[in-house]
C-alpha cells in the first residue's frame, strides 16, 4: 500500500474514532506549544477561547522566562521533538506545571512533563502521523481548555466531501506558488494547509492571514502565482483581488456554528488533498520522496 493510499484509509477511519475521545478541562490558564500540526492544533484553540489560551512554537519561548501562572501543554504527536523537550525541561525548572499531549506514553517528552494526555484515537496505520492524529489532537487541546465538541464528526465529514469535490476544479497544481489565506480561525486552518500542500506535492505554500496579506504580500504576488481563500463570506475581497488578474480560488467555509466550521474546515483541507493527489496521479507523498531534505529535517528536529 502505497502512502496516498494509507492516507486515504486513515481519513475514512478516524470519523469512527473521533468520538471516543473525551478530556476533562484542565485549567483557565492554558499555553500550548508544539511545531508544525502540533502547533496547528493549539493555535486552533487559541483562537476558539479568544485567545485566553496561548499557543507558541518550542522555538518563541527558547528566551523567555516561562511563568508558574501557567500550565504549559506540549504536543507531540511523537514526543521526540528535541525543542519541545528542551522547552518542557525548563518549564518544569520554573516550578511551572507542564501536560505532555502525546500519542507516546514513553517518549522523552512524557517523562520531563508532570501529566500525560494520550488522545483516545486508534490510529491506522500511515507512513506520517497520519490525519487522524492531528483531529484528535486537536479535539484534545479544545476539550482541555474546556470546549465541548459533540459527536458530530459524521455529519461534518459527510458535509466536507461535498465542499472539496465542487472546488476541486479550481484549485490547480503545480503553480509557481500558492498563497493560502483565511482571517481568524480560518487562519490556522491556512496554515495547516499550506503544511500539508508542501508534504504531499512539494509546492512552495505560504500562509496568511487575509487581511494581513493585504497590507504587503499582496505586492510580491505573480500572475503565476495562485490565491486560496479559505472564506467566511468574505467573496468580495476575493473579487476586488480578482481585479489583479491572479489566479485565484475562494472557498466559502462560513458557519454560524463555529465548530462546524472548524471541522468541516479541517475535513475539507484533508479531503482536498487526497482529490488533488488522485487528479495529478500522485501515489507517494513528495516529501517521502525527498530523501536528503528528510534527513536533514530529521537531525534537525530530532
Amino acid at each position: 500500500m502505497n502512502s496516498i493510499e494509507s492516507l486515504t484509509l486513515d481519513f475514512n477511519a478516524q470519523i469512527s474514532e473521533l468520538g471516543k475521545i473525551n478530556n476533562d478541562k484542565i485549567s483557565d490558564n492554558l499555553i500550548f506549544v508544539g511545531s508544525g500540526d502540533s502547533y496547528v492544533a493549539g493555535l486552533i484553540t487559541e483562537y476558539l477561547t479568544h485567545h485566553k489560551c496561548r499557543c507558541y512554537s518550542p522555538s518563541d519561548l527558547f528566551g523567555s522566562e516561562l511563568s508558574r501562572d501557567w500550565t504549559y501543554c506540549f504536543v507531540s504527536v511523537t514526543g521526540r521533538t528535541k525543542a519541545n523537550i528542551s522547552v518542557a525541561k525548563r518549564a518544569s525548572q520554573a516550578g511551572s506545571k507542564t501536560v505532555a499531549i502525546t500519542f507516546n506514553e514513553n517518549s522523552e517528552l512524557a517523562k520531563v512533563c508532570d501529566k500525560i494526555i494520550q488522545p483516545n484515537l486508534k490510529r491506522a496505520h500511515t507512513p506520517t502521523a497520519g490525519f487522524g492524529s492531528f483531529v484528535a489532537n486537536a479535539v484534545t487541546c479544545l476539550q482541555v481548555a474546556g470546549i465541548t465538541v459533540p459527536n458530530k464528526f459524521d455529519k461534518w465529514y459527510q458535509n466536507t466531501v461535498k465542499i472539496s469535490k465542487n472546488v476541486l476544479e479550481s484549485v490547480v497544481l503545480p503553480v509557481d506558488t500558492v498563497f493560502v489565506l483565511g482571517n481568524d480561525t480560518l487562519y490556522p486552518l491556512a496554515l495547516y494547509m499550506s503544511l500539508q500542500m508542501a508534504e504531499f506535492f512539494g509546492t512552495t505554500v505560504v500562509a496568511h492571514k487575509l487581511e494581513e496579506f493585504c497590507h504587503s504580500p499582496v505586492f510580491g504576488v505573480r500572475n503565476a502565482h495562485q490565491l486560496v481563500i479559505l472564506g467566511q463570506k468574505e467573496k468580495s475581497i476575493a473579487q476586488k483581488l480578482g481585479k489583479l488578474d491572479l489566479k485565484i480560488s475562494y472557498i466559502e467555509l462560513y458557519n454560524q456554528d463555529i465548530l462546524s466550521q472548524l471541522f468541516e474546515s479541517i475535513f475539507f483541507v484533508q479531503n482536498l488533498m487526497i482529490l488533488l493527489a488522485e487528479r495529478y496521479g500522485s501515489t507517494e507523498l513528495y516529501y517521502r520522496m525527498s530523501k536528503h531534505a528528510l534527513k536533514v529535517s530529521s537531525e534537525i528536529i530530532y
